[in-house]
């Protein structure tokens, strides 16, 4: 019995810190010209995150992480100098995440990100009408972080991440269609019904509150 209880010890020590939950929020700057057409914000929102650890060491003091994400962001702005828009975005992603203790307390990470993204765009007129579309694409985010724990022991971890990063997304078609509900028609001359494809890519910087157990 002393023996199993040992094991079972030793078991749960050697996975202390092996799971990861964060929550947080982002910002990316839209500098691609069919977002800037849409709105001159910059896409806020937040993010959900949950990562695992995986055992292998590619180097001496390195780590890695497999992990899932979700987001989500928002941006209002105004098109052709008339029409109000609202853009509301989700994205799921898994990817993968290199970790290295840097000194105690403080610790440098760089992860890949691969999924799919989801934009949804409302534009609506001084007349009230209001036309919408959606549509996914895929998605891929490149990030350096760096995290500052207040509280770091063996089994509990809680700290602050601070990423700065890249998200690479592929142009999603855009076609602005009249609301069902509505029996007039969005004023919007007929040459640009069709929005074209939006593209979502832009540097980011992000932070969030990061739990290891």
């Amino acid at each position: 019995m002393r023996i199993a209880i040992a094991l079972v010890l030793l078991t749960t020590l050697a996975h202390a810190g092996d799971n990861e939950v964060s929550v947080g929020f982002s910002d990316r700057a839209l500098r691609t010209s069919s977002a800037n057409a849409v709105t001159r914000d910059s896409l806020a929102g937040g993010t959900l995150g949950y990562a695992r650890g995986i055992d292998v060491a590619p180097l001496p003091g390195l780590s890695l992480r497999a992990e899932g994400n979700f987001a989500w962001g928002e941006a209002d702005g105004v098109m052709f100098q008339a029409l109000g828009t609202e853009l509301r975005t989700l994205a799921f992603t898994v990817g993968a995440r290199a970790v290295y203790e840097l000194v105690p307390h403080i610790v440098a990470s760089a992860r890949l990100d691969v999924g799919a993204a989801r934009a949804a765009l409302a534009i609506r007129d001084d007349a009230g009408h209001s036309a919408r579309d959606n549509g996914w694409g895929a998605l891929t985010q490149a990030a350096l972080g760096l995290d500052l724990y207040a509280l770091y022991r063996p089994r509990l971890t809680l700290g602050f991440r601070f990423e700065l990063g890249y998200i690479a997304t592929t142009s999603i078609g855009m076609t602005a269609t009249p609301d069902s509900s509505s029996d007039d028609t969005l004023q919007l001359q007929m040459t640009a019904a069709s929005l074209g494809g939006l593209n979502l890519s832009g540097p980011v910087l992000a932070g969030s509150f990061v739990s290891q157990f």
